[in-house]
C-alpha cells in the first residue's frame, strides 16, 4: 500500500468523481483507477462504488478512507515540520476561525507575526468551531480559535482566549428602544433574525433565550454575522449579537441593549492537538496571542 494510492482514494471521495480527482492530483484518470484497483486487489475487498450521484464508498472504504486520513495528515505534518528544521523562518502558520475572529480579533496579532517574522506566512481558514475542531483532529491546521462547546475530544490541548456577553440588538424605533433595560420575555412573538444552526453561538443563545422564557418568533437565519446585522439594521428582526462581532457603525444603525448577566456568555477558546507539539513559528504565534490576552485557563 503506497502513500500515493492512499491519496488518490481521499481525493475520489473529496471530488466525487475519478476525473476531477485526477485533475487535482495533475495525473490521468485511468491512473487513479489503477490505483484503486491496486488497493481494491491488495485487501481483497471492493472500496468504491459508481453510480449516478457519483461515487459512494463502501463499509470497507469508509475504513480505509479514515486510516488514510490520519495517515496522510500525519505525513503532511511531518514534512511541514521538516521544512521548519530546515529553513525556520519560513515555514507556514495554519490557523482555522470563524470571520468575526478573523476581522476582529486577529488582526493586531498578525501585524505583531508578521513584524517578528518577516520571512513566515499564515494561512487562514474561515469555518464554524465544529468544521474547526475537525480540521485540528485531522491535522489540517496548526491551530483553531473555536466558540468553546461544552465537550471537547480528549485529544485536544485548549486555552481560553477571552469570554464575551452578548447584547440585544433591536431594529431603530423598535418599541423597546427607549427602555433601559428589556425583560427578555418581552421579546414572545417578536420577529428575529438569528445566526444559522448548527453553530455553537447560535446554541448559546438558544439556551439563554430558553432558561429565560423568552420566545421570540425566528423569522430568518444566516451563517454570516454581518448579514445578521444588516438585516437587524433593516428592520427585519431583532437579534442576539456577540460583543467582538458590533462596531461602532452598528451602534449607530441599530439599537443595543445589554442582556442580563445570568445570559450564557461566548467563551473564545483556542486548540490544538495535545500530540502535536508546536514547532518555532507555531510557538511564536501562540506567545503573541497570550500577550495579547492573558494566560487564559488551559487544559
Amino acid at each position: 500500500m503506497e502513500l500515493r494510492q492512499l491519496l488518490s482514494l481521499r481525493e475520489v471521495v473529496r471530488e466525487g468523481s475519478f476525473t476531477a480527482a485526477a485533475r487535482c492530483l495533475h495525473m490521468t484518470q485511468p491512473a487513479v483507477s489503477l490505483h484503486i484497483k491496486a488497493l481494491e486487489k491488495e485487501l481483497g475487498a471492493r472500496l468504491m462504488e459508481r453510480g449516478v450521484r457519483g461515487v459512494r464508498l463502501t463499509p470497507a472504504g469508509e475504513v480505509l478512507l479514515q486510516a488514510a486520513e490520519v495517515v496522510l495528515a500525519a505525513t503532511d505534518d511531518a514534512v511541514r515540520r521538516i521544512r521548519e528544521m530546515e529553513a525556520p523562518e519560513r515555514g507556514t502558520v495554519f490557523v482555522a476561525c470563524g470571520d468575526t475572529v478573523a476581522l476582529r480579533l486577529l488582526p493586531p496579532v498578525l501585524r505583531a507575526f508578521r513584524k517578528l517574522r518577516p520571512q513566515a506566512e499564515m494561512a487562514i481558514r474561515n469555518h464554524g468551531s465544529r468544521r474547526i475542531l475537525d480540521l485540528v483532529l485531522r491535522r489540517e491546521v496548526d491551530l483553531g480559535i473555536v466558540t468553546r462547546p461544552p465537550w471537547l475530544d480528549p485529544a485536544l490541548w485548549t486555552r481560553t482566549l477571552l469570554e464575551e456577553p452578548f447584547e440585544l440588538a433591536l431594529p431603530p424605533g423598535h418599541a423597546l428602544a427607549d427602555e433601559e433595560t428589556v425583560d427578555l420575555t418581552r421579546l414572545a412573538g417578536e420577529p428575529a433574525v438569528f445566526l444559522a444552526k448548527p453553530s455553537e453561538t447560535r446554541a448559546l443563545i438558544d439556551r439563554g433565550l430558553g432558561d429565560a422564557g423568552a420566545r421570540p418568533t425566528m423569522v430568518m437565519e444566516s451563517g454570516n454575522l454581518e448579514v445578521v446585522k444588516a438585516y437587524v439594521a433593516d428592520g427585519l428582526g431583532i437579534s442576539l449579537l456577540p460583543a467582538m462581532g458590533i462596531t461602532a457603525r452598528d451602534r449607530e444603525r441599530m439599537v443595543l441593549k445589554p442582556v442580563p448577566a445570568t445570559f450564557p456568555r461566548r467563551r473564545l477558546a483556542l486548540v490544538r492537538r495535545k500530540d502535536r507539539v508546536p514547532g518555532l513559528l507555531a510557538t511564536d504565534f501562540l506567545r503573541l496571542l497570550a500577550e495579547r490576552f492573558g494566560s487564559g485557563r488551559g487544559s
